[in-house]
């Protein structure tokens, strides 16, 4: 009988030891992983957490593949090979396979505090905590940690906040690293305690896709007669992406048979989860590596069963009744007692296949034939004493067809039993190539992740040699630039005067150019006026000349304030928003009425005390009340340009950004001297504001004045040029 057949559906890469002893208990193994973990996507807010790890009062970890990503960030960002983690942060850890991911990383007692679930620390490295294979509440919502009995250990979220102190860290940061997705249990009962929780993602968990020789050997199991099989599922998120799958991969009739199959959970999320999703014959196991191979071994002991006992042969004078008993005793050899379901099984002396209907009922014919006399002989006479020898030799004539059939179907029997070992022998070697296969998809699988893993190395350090070179290129500039300043250092003096002369005048060209900086330029000319002053060279006589002629142009430059300007109109811009428009007149409410009404009673002065007395009666009081309320009900006021009066609220808005934007283009023309676009648009900004704003506010007024003084403190002037010194530069250098 072929051995059982575990499904493993771990990641890649991290079901070795567990695949190692299902085959060393005699199990046969199938690789289908249905998660797959990687680099998250985006790592800087994990880098930039880690950058401030000495601040945060406690770091969780939910998974060994968190910590060994979070820690190889952690290197990466402290620029040296092994993370060093600092020992006042204590670090905490949901099961037992994290605790010694933090040993194998030098973090573990005395040296730093690590926070697990009660007998974290002793389970020992059997019991897998990994977020991918079996998520553990922190931010999923399955954990194959937790124990699946009251008694046992529990390695989950409800575990680790046992073990923390809630008050200790009220108004404190938490960090908790952990993959993408899944629920946060832990950080909403942190963030109730008062904790400050930031969570980051360190890796990511993706749906796999298994190759054609996966599907095939998944379908070959469905079939009827196949070996018996188990699912291991050790995450909600493996179950869900199972049933994903199998949806796509498989038909309608190969589905419904996978909800039929034996399935082992380590943990009540998982199965409730297989349950909802239909799988009807979940197992529950013990957490960890030891938990899933004895719950796998008891599977097997249960579901394979022995095989049965050799038939011994049955003479042909049986007939019937003695297949009847052979048929007897093999079932009584097969039902054994459940204690001797290991014992090794002897092999049947002829086997014949489920499917093999036909030779059956071959063998069953031939069978029943021989036990039975032919009709010839049954209804001969008995022979009298006057004829032996005819009775003899119509006996032998009998006996002779018999002998024929009892041949024939010996022969029938032996072609179907070769049949059927050689059919057995294509299934075992079909089924061996596909594990072959499954094995060489983990591998390759396996060299993925590690060539990925290289390539980052490279990565990293072609980033290295490429610091390195620019160094290198730096170093060649200084250089370059040391040389130059030893060349120019051995120069004569007049050429180094000439050199300064030279950087003096091109600097002010510059600043003319650029700036219209008539101040710099001045200063740049006297500069250079004053080192020929000292030198007192007759060859520098016309230089200075030109350099005088070109210093009374610059004095003759009238002064601009372009400066004053844009400052206006950046004030003129911040008070846009706030000024009125005639579409958004509004009520006057009760206390500025009465606030106008007293400013008119304080005009009338003299004339109070009298109006005071003629509205001593109740109807003058009555017609002066009626008549204010009437004056605050109905306004008149004279608009000359009616599309004003008609804008909306988005109209409004769109009118104001307008207007900012001309006075920025308006602006903007005039840091870059462009007096016809600068005088263009802030006209037009004059002219919106003047056509839709409430000109009698006093916020428009000084918006409208801001913009004048602006449009007349730009005056564009034109600029002298460095020609002639330049020029007379030139002539001297020549020379």
């Amino acid at each position: 009988m072929p051995r059982p057949t575990v499904v493993v559906t771990r990641p890649a890469g991290q079901s070795r030891q567990l695949t190692e002893a299902l085959q060393a208990a005699g199990l046969d193994v199938l690789s289908f992983p249905l998660l797959a973990i990687g680099p998250a996507a985006d790592d800087a807010p994990l880098r930039a957490a880690l950058t401030r790890l000495d601040q945060f009062a406690l770091v969780v970890f939910v998974s060994p593949n968190a910590i060994a990503y979070a820690l190889d960030a952690l290197a990466g960002v402290q620029g040296a090979a092994t993370a060093q983690w600092p020992a006042q942060v204590p670090a905490a850890v949901v099961g037992p396979a994290s605790v010694a991911a933090l040993a194998e990383r030098g973090i573990a007692p005395p040296t730093c505090r690590v926070i697990a679930p009660a007998g974290a620390a002793a389970n020992g490295q059997g019991a897998d905590d990994a977020g991918d294979n079996g998520h553990h509440g922190l931010n999923h919502d399955s954990n194959h940690d937790s124990n699946h009995d009251a008694d046992g250990p529990r390695f989950d979220s409800e575990a680790l906040w046992a073990r923390l102190d809630p008050a200790a860290l009220a108004g404190k940061p938490v960090l908790i690293v952990r993959g993408n997705g899944g629920r946060d249990w832990l950080g909403d009962r942190l963030r109730e305690a008062g904790a400050q929780v930031e969570a980051v993602e360190a890796y990511r968990r993706t749906l796999p896709e298994p190759g054609a020789m996966q599907w095939q050997a998944v379908r070959d199991s469905l079939q009827a007669g196949a070996p018996p099989h188990v699912w291991l599922l050790t995450s909600s998120e493996a179950v869900r992406n199972l049933d994903t799958l199998a949806r796509q991969q498989l038909s309608p009739q190969e589905n419904a048979g996978l909800r039929q199959v034996q399935c082992i959970a380590p943990h009540a999320r998982i199965a409730e989860q297989a349950l909802a999703l239909g799988f009807s014959h979940i197992l529950r196991a013990a957490p960890g590596d030891a938990g899933l191979l004895a719950a796998c071994l008891q599977w097997a002991d249960a579901h394979a069963g022995p095989v049965p006992a050799p038939v011994p042969a049955v003479p042909e004078a049986r007939g019937a009744s003695g297949v009847s008993g052979a048929s007897g005793r093999a079932s009584a050899i097969t039902d054994t007692d459940p204690a001797r379901a290991g014992a090794p099984a002897l092999a049947p002396a002829v086997a014949v296949p489920a499917t093999s209907t036909k030779v059956e009922r071959v063998t069953q014919e031939t069978t029943s034939s021989s036990a039975t006399p032919p009709p010839s002989a049954a209804s001969a006479p008995a022979p009298g004493p006057g004829a032996p020898a005819s009775s003899a030799g119509h006996l032998a004539a009998a006996r002779k067809p018999a002998a024929l059939w009892a041949l024939v179907a010996v022969l029938v029997v032996a072609t179907a039993g070769g049949f059927w070992w050689l059919q057995q022998r294509v299934d075992h070697l079909t089924g061996e190539l596909a594990r072959r296969q499954q094995s060489n998809d983990a591998l390759v699988q396996e060299s993925r992740v590690l060539t990925r893993n290289a390539q980052d190395t490279v990565k990293e350090l072609q980033a290295k040699v490429g610091a390195l070179e620019n160094q290198v290129g730096e170093t060649r500039d200084k250089q370059v630039a040391l040389e130059q300043v030893y060349q120019d250092l051995m120069r004569n003096r007049d050429d180094w005067e000439i050199a300064e002369i030279q950087q003096l005048l091109t600097n002010a060209g510059q600043q003319l150019q650029l700036t219209g900086n008539v101040q710099v330029a001045l200063a740049a000319l006297q500069s250079a006026d004053a080192r020929l002053a000292r030198a007192d060279k007759p060859q520098y006589n016309l230089l200075r000349r030109a350099i005088a002629r070109d210093i009374a142009r610059m004095k003759a430059v009238p002064d601009t304030d372009l400066t004053g300007a844009a400052i206006k109109l950046d004030e003129a811009i911040n008070q846009v928003d706030a000024l009125p428009l005639l579409s958004s007149e509004r009520m006057l409410e009760r206390t500025e009425a009465d606030a106008r009404k007293d400013g008119a009673a304080g005009k009338g002065g003299a004339s109070a005390p009298a109006a005071a007395a003629a509205t001593n009666g109740w109807f003058s009081r009555l017609w002066t009340y009626l008549r204010d309320e009437m004056a605050q009900v109905v306004r008149i006021r004279k608009v000359d340009d009616a599309e004003a009066l008609l804008l909306s609220g988005d109209q409004g808005w769109f009118l104001r950004e307008n207007v900012k934007l001309r006075l920025l283009n308006a602006r903007l023309a005039l840091l870059s001297r462009n007096e016809p676009v600068f005088r263009n648009d802030l006209a037009a900004a004059q002219a919106m504001i003047g056509r839709y704003f409430d000109t009698k506010s006093r916020r428009v007024q000084g918006v409208l004045t801001l913009l004048r003084q602006a449009q007349a403190g730009a005056v564009t002037v034109q600029l002298p040029t460095m020609s002639e010194s330049l020029g007379a530069l030139n002539a001297l250098k020549k020379e």
